[in-house]
């Protein structure tokens, strides 16, 4: 696994014995071989003594759990062309984040960002994914959560003002990052905003979700909601990340 300088955004080399094992393991690079997690803990050595969890990796970003704490770096890929400028997009998340602290809304807080390599840490926040309890719950736990997700979703509109008629969205609102209380089923954060953008009222939708019931649930709710918001002004256009899957299609086509 390779780690990016933060002054050139080249890829390091990797140290030797490098491995792509994802199993847990003790948070020490001497036995890790993986440049990522030597990285982090070159600038965070209290986090040495801790366990580290890899879980299913992204194809453009490496995650791992450390501790109370998520880290996230970018990964190389022969699909990108310009290295600066996927560093840079990389690190839009915890932009995004440390906007949204203390707007009492349940999104990760940033932790550090890393000052010689490119990476940054958040806090884990409690809960499971919405996609591993959704089959178990009621349809009045269904519509309670697509409340709390419409309204979620509203309050990021209304505390990022964007202005030229925009308003801030999660922008990849899948099932895996809505968290909620396995026990309540009442929301209990909102996670990965790689993708937050830019929209025009009218794009101020639950665009993600395969859950076709609950999409239309957080639909109908976010309608009701969004029509208190000002319209956006005629010809304006939503601003996307390029790392949309959507952009990437239109791109393609």
């Amino acid at each position: 696994m390779e780690a990016f300088s933060k002054a050139t955004g080249e890829k390091l080399a990797p140290s030797s014995g490098c491995s792509a094992s994802f199993n847990s393991s003790a948070a020490k690079p001497e036995g890790s071989g993986n440049r990522f997690l030597e990285a982090i803990l070159e600038e965070r050595p209290d986090l040495k003594d801790r366990t580290a969890y890899f879980p299913e990796q992204g194809s453009f970003g490496y995650t791992v759990f450390i501790g109370d704490e998520v880290f996230k770096g970018p990964r190389h890929s022969m699909y990108i062309d310009d290295i600066g400028k996927y560093v840079r997009e990389f690190e839009h998340e915890a932009d995004v984040l440390q906007e949204l602290e203390g707007k009492d809304l349940p999104v990760p807080r940033v932790t550090c960002r890393g000052k010689n390599t490119v990476f940054y840490g958040m806090t884990r926040l409690p809960g499971v994914g919405f996609d591993g309890v959704q089959y178990s719950m009621t349809e009045e736990q269904l519509k309670n959560l697509a409340e709390e997700v419409a309204d979620f979703m509203m309050d990021m509109a209304k505390k990022l003002p964007r202005g030229n008629g925009l308003y801030a969205m999660q922008g990849d609102l899948r099932e895996p990052n809505i968290l909620v209380d396995p026990d309540t089923k009442k929301l209990s954060g909102i996670i990965d905003f790689g993708m937050a953008c830019n929209v025009t009222k009218d794009d101020l939708v639950p665009r993600w979700i395969k859950n076709y019931t609950f999409k239309e649930l957080v639909r109908k709710a976010l309608d009701k909601k969004k029509a208190a918001l000002p319209d956006s002004p005629a010809g304006a256009k939503s601003q996307y990340r390029p790392s949309d899957p959507g952009q990437r299609t239109r791109m393609w086509l």
